[in-house]
């Protein structure tokens, strides 16, 4: 990374110089952040600053390049988050939470641009940031909602499977249930010879019982009190 930044054009310069030259209008703190959300993607920093690669770029330019940094990460991060989502054992709503964050952010980071004259462009990536998490949250809401999922609820939603792994909480309990029933299945298999034995244990002890009241009944008649 470090030497793809050294080694990018930047009109005659190199990244180290621009930057050196730029960090004395600035505060240490915002040139060191600056330097680095610049270095993080150069090309895409660029193309947000609006640097021709002629002449000097100004820290204004610069600003502009590491917000388009952020908010870049910030459109990203909600497909990030629908992955693992997805891959967690929620793909609905996962899809819902990618498709609605990326939406969102992409409506957050125009709503900030709006404001950037005031705000020195942090409400960009601010906004971009806000509007991936509220467009996140309704997205999945939205799309468990049309497939009738009720998380509060593992009997709803669809049936979805990919080789014998559960996508959904229904096909989990599903899988659950019959996981259940299969061991208390076999734990009845192993409980029959014991009641059996017991079974037949008590049958003898009532047999003698009854024999005895039998033997008792008939000496009473034949030796009367």
């Amino acid at each position: 990374m470090a030497e793809s930044i050294k080694n990018f054009d930047f009109g005659g310069q190199d990244f180290q110089q621009l930057l050196n030259s730029l960090s004395a209008s600035a505060s240490p703190a915002v040139s060191r952040a600056n330097r680095l959300l610049y270095g993080m993607d150069p090309k895409t920093a660029r193309a947000a600053s609006g640097y021709t690669g002629k002449g000097m770029m100004t820290p204004a330019m610069l600003r502009k390049g590491t917000m388009g940094v952020t908010t870049m990460g910030a459109k990203r991060f909600p497909l990030l988050a629908g992955g693992m989502q997805f891959l967690g054992g929620d793909p609905i709503g996962g899809v819902g939470t990618a498709a609605g964050g990326f939406a969102g952010a992409a409506l957050g980071a125009k709503a900030g641009a709006a404001l950037a004259p005031v705000t020195g462009g942090l409400s960009v990536p601010i906004g971009a940031v806000l509007g991936g998490m509220i467009g996140g949250g309704v997205g999945q809401s939205a799309t468990r909602g049309l497939a009738g999922i009720d998380i509060n609820d593992p009997l709803t939603g669809p049936d979805l499977s990919i080789g014998g792994i559960p996508l959904t909480q229904y096909a989990r309990t599903k899988k659950s249930v019959k996981r259940a029933a299969e061991l208390e299945k076999l734990r009845m298999k192993e409980l029959l010879p014991l009641m059996e034995a017991a079974r037949q244990r008590q049958f003898q002890r009532d047999l003698v019982s009854g024999q005895m009241q039998m033997a008792g009944s008939l000496l009473g008649n034949i030796y009367p009190r």
